[in-house]
């Protein structure tokens, strides 16, 4: 009898610990809990808009992050697709088309052919991208910000958090660019995805098609909502949904995730056994 009710205290307080946490508290949690990973290998359903389409996108992917190491093989629709980008190695990703030629590419990771039909570079895998996103505008106190949590669900089996981050006061913008601007130092410096500003400008046709002096047109923040499913167990953001004012943008889902893997020494190499550059 006593055991029941010590089980039950148990139970109790953990659940009210879950639901008294308010969404700044599950905001920190998973920042600090991101910060302190050091790889993963999961299976991620990516989702991003192009145009007025969507492309969808389901890979395997390993990252390290110290050293930043990556490896993904695509699973659908270009199944056996590899890349692998290791600086300490080389500046070039190795892609394995998996089709004609029939030989690897070492291809620049900034460059148009590893970002056609891409809203991110290879290197920005992971979760650092997003949540470097959301530091720089919580510590913005933009006073129309919204951060809110929604009701506690389930995902692929996983109890999961939910919130909502806002910007309430999302528009486009004209930029004039400076200098020796590109594209994608405009997108760092506004804290935006560099894709999004090609999408916006019809007359800029490439990330280093801008020049001094042209006015362009910038979203004033990354995105107008980012909807956010985090775990409870492991407080890491497994589902992200990011949205503008014509819907959603991107979306990403980690599936059959694995924390911090022993990696092997030449495992984002092109000579380990189980890849096929």
């Amino acid at each position: 009898m006593l055991r029941s009710i010590f089980t039950y205290l148990i139970i109790a307080l953990f659940s009210l610990g879950t639901k008294a946490q308010t969404p700044m508290q599950i905001m920190d949690s998973m920042l600090y809990n991101t910060e302190r990973l050091k790889g993963f290998i999961a299976v991620i359903n990516k989702t991003e808009r192009f145009d007025d389409e969507y492309t969808i996108q389901l890979s395997l992917v390993k990252l390290n992050r110290a050293p930043n190491e990556v490896y993904i093989r695509q699973l659908s629709p270009k199944e056996g697709v590899e890349v692998l980008l290791n600086p300490s190695q080389s500046k070039k990703a190795v892609v394995n088309l998996n089709s004609f030629p029939w030989v690897n590419l070492y291809l620049d990771p900034e460059g148009s052919l590893m970002r056609r039909n891409q809203h991110h570079m290879v290197y920005d895998s992971g979760f650092d991208l997003m949540m470097s996103i959301l530091k720089t505008e919580l510590a913005s106190k933009n006073p129309y910000q919204s951060l809110n949590r929604g009701p506690d669900t389930e995902w692929n089996g996983k109890k999961m958090y939910s919130l909502e981050f806002r910007n309430n006061d999302y528009k486009l913008v004209d930029y004039t660019v400076q200098g020796n601007e590109k594209v994608d130092d405009i997108a760092a410096k506004l804290n935006v995805n560099a894709y999004s500003i090609l999408e916006f400008n019809d007359e800029v046709d490439g990330y280093s098609d801008v020049n001094p002096g042209q006015i362009i047109k910038v979203p004033s923040h990354y995105a107008k909502s980012i909807e956010l499913l985090i775990s409870q167990e492991t407080y890491l953001p497994l589902v992200t949904k990011v949205f503008d004012d014509m819907g959603l943008y991107e979306k990403y889902e980690y599936n059959s995730i694995t924390l911090n893997p022993a990696f092997q020494k030449d495992e984002f190499s092109e000579e380990f056994e189980h890849y096929n550059f």
